[in-house]
């Protein structure tokens, strides 16, 4: 370590003496939720937080999985719906005719989580929920949830720079994230989430401005797109309910900029909705928003106080025509959804409710579908999808599936059809639906003793890994949607948590080597599998990192930065030793070679992200941002911010 290296790490070490550390991250809060966690794989970083969650969140749950079952009816061989949910039968789904009709919907609910709480029952979040409720600590809210897209979404400045973009889930579909690059500028979300600062990054790195919102706002995530910037997060209020407690309720926003100089940002636009931001997407000009809405019924609610149980858009309460109805009467909070054209940012383009008790969403080209987990007392999964075009929203259909869908990645919609892949109870099925969200195909009863941990899908073929002792790869035939079939299978110890395609015939895993005991943890490993012929897969290379047992792009794929053309696979990770950021290259003869380890000296609960500018690789986390030259990854630059 050089002089002006061991300067730097002091100066990081003085900055950190005035960071405040959230309670919910003090060692005495996090060994508390650690020691409440099931005992489950000790190295699977986001399933031991969310289980902490889960044990806050779903007590009682066994009595509440009952009365469920009660409204929602049996499923059918096929995927049938429960005898309240009669919009599932006819693929159709129902609106409002009237807010009194929500009204009773709640006040069923309020009946039943009365009965719940007299039992010792209490509310139910789903393990996809916990998950991502988790990976953002206590502060955040946000759905984590991958294809790297190249979009133009640049200043004038950065035309001719080349650049990567956020990994997301569908080419085409951009995502909000932390950090984010135009080609010349660095956009980094502090981590108080009270601004987004720009830096220069010509001829060094240099703060050319910050984008601050006051309380009550606290931003999540933002895009760069287009010339402009729009920060996606919530707002807080604390209001005293009738039994005497505060409660807090939050709205969504989407503020927007101007960069048109991006040393002189300007404001041109701002909507609100009411409820908790979970995640957002861009496609085509538009930004889609989506928020968690719930209803304080256990303060009571009466008919006429429409604003305690009705969404806001913009202020202005949502109509009941576009608010969907629930699939059982154990319903009690809304999955927002409003566009915004981003040339008129200062106003809601459209708007609509999924009234619903919890759920995660996959949004491809042309819909969004929202499924909701009952598999804990049904055994199912609802699903629902809305199509979208130019910033209008509209409900197609409704359907459903057995078992849970482990993540987005378990969900794609390909010429028409929606391909499914889930885990029920102890065994594992393929789903085919139509448009209509009618089951067309199906393979049931895989893999008994396993569950699904990571899926891709792409064109006629996917694939998915299942895990208990061993890895099966599964790759699925569905060039005839009616005829899904398993054409190949291949078991190796350990499991792939992450999977990305690296050119046409080659698929990347990052997961961990496990011993054949299926306990016994060796490290992440990366994994590369030959899929040239999808009936043999082979993995023909892979490498063990010792002695490290967590990554971050296993939980939030938006870390990882793949990138084919320039070979290069990036992602922080953590040691007994600290957090690293690691960058490797891939050749077919010779395999992985680990091209950088560099540790990262930001601290913060914003998981680390690498971004490249031509040959300059930046990593950021928190209030820091150090640089590295692509040619050996020897360290160019930093800055503290």
């Amino acid at each position: 370590m050089n002089k002006k290296e061991q300067e730097f790490i002091n100066q990081i070490k003085k900055e950190s003496e005035t960071v405040n550390i959230p309670k919910s991250l003090e060692p005495e809060e996090m060994e508390a939720a650690l020691k409440s966690r099931p005992k489950k794989f000790v190295w699977k970083k986001a399933y031991t937080i969310a289980a902490a969650a889960c044990c806050l969140l779903a007590c009682g749950i066994a009595y509440g999985m009952t009365k469920d079952a009660e409204h929602a009816g049996k499923r059918g061989a096929a995927g049938g719906a429960g005898a309240d949910a009669k919009e599932l039968r006819n693929s159709g789904v129902e609106t409002v005719d009237d807010y009194e009709e929500v009204y009773e919907y709640l006040q069923a609910y309020a009946m039943n989580a009365s009965s719940y709480d007299e039992d010792g029952g209490g509310a139910m979040i789903t393990e996809d929920s916990a998950a991502d409720m988790a990976a953002g600590g206590a502060e955040t809210k946000q759905q984590i949830a991958s294809e790297t897209q190249k979009m133009d979404a640049a200043v004038p400045e950065a035309a001719s720079a080349e650049y990567s973009e956020t990994n997301v889930r569908q080419e085409g579909v951009d995502e909000a994230d932390v950090v984010k690059t135009d080609g010349r500028y660095l956009y980094t979300l502090r981590d108080n989430g009270r601004a987004v600062v720009i830096v220069d990054t010509k001829d060094g790195l240099k703060e050319a401005a910050e984008v601050k919102l006051e309380d009550p706002h606290s931003i999540r995530e933002f895009y760069v797109n287009n010339g402009k910037l729009a920060l996606v997060g919530e707002s807080y209020r604390e209001e005293k309910t009738k039994s005497g407690w505060y409660m807090s309720t939050a709205s969504t926003f989407a503020v927007t900029y101007d960069l048109s100089d991006p040393a002189k940002p300007e404001k041109i636009g701002e909507v609100t909705q009411s409820g908790y931001y979970t995640s957002s997407r861009m496609s085509e000009g538009h930004l889609y928003l989506f928020s968690q809405y719930s209803v304080d019924t256990a303060s009571g609610i009466e008919p006429r106080d429409t604003e305690k149980y009705i969404p806001l858009v913009d202020g202005t309460l949502l109509p009941g025509n576009d608010i969907y109805l629930p699939t059982t009467k154990q319903a009690y909070m809304y999955a927002v959804i409003s566009s915004v054209d981003m040339e008129k940012p200062d106003e809601t383009k459209d708007s609509k409710a999924i009234f619903t008790d919890g759920g995660n969403l996959y949004v491809s080209n042309k819909n969004i579908y929202w499924y909701e987990d009952r598999s804990w007392y049904t055994g199912d999964t609802v699903i629902r999808r809305l199509s979208y075009q130019d910033g209008k929203l509209k409900a197609e259909a409704s359907g459903m599936v057995g078992g849970y869908i482990h993540d987005s990645f378990c969900i794609d919609e390909y010429k028409g059809y929606l391909r499914v892949i889930t885990t029920e109870k102890e065994t594992n099925s393929v789903y085919v639906l139509d448009e209509k969200l009618k089951t067309v195909g199906s393979i049931e009863g895989l893999a008994e003793d396993e569950r699904v941990y990571s899926a891709r899908l792409m064109g006629d073929v996917g694939y998915f890994v299942t895990f208990r002792e061993t890895d099966p790869l599964f790759s699925v035939d569905f060039s005839d949607p009616k005829k899904p079939e398993i054409i190949g299978e291949l078991k190796i110890p350990g499991f792939s948590e992450y999977l990305h395609f690296y050119g046409e015939d080659m698929l990347l895993g990052i997961g961990m080597d496990v011993d054949e005991d299926g306990f016994t943890t060796n490290g992440v490993k990366l994994s590369m599998f030959d899929i040239s012929d999808n009936t043999d897969v082979k993995e023909v290379q892979k490498y063990v990192m010792k002695n490290v047992y967590s990554a971050d792009v296993m939980y939030d794929y938006r870390a990882a930065l793949i990138d084919v053309g320039k070979n290069i696979i990036g992602f922080s990770a953590n040691s007994g030793d600290g957090e690293s950021y690691y960058v490797f290259s891939y050749d077919k003869g010779k395999g992985f070679a680990c091209l950088m380890e560099e540790t990262i000296n930001g601290t913060g609960y914003q998981t680390a992200r690498g971004v490249y500018i031509d040959q300059v690789l930046y990593v950021v986390k928190g209030n820091i941002i150090e640089a590295y030259g692509m040619e050996d990854y020897k360290k160019v630059g930093d800055i503290i911010l």
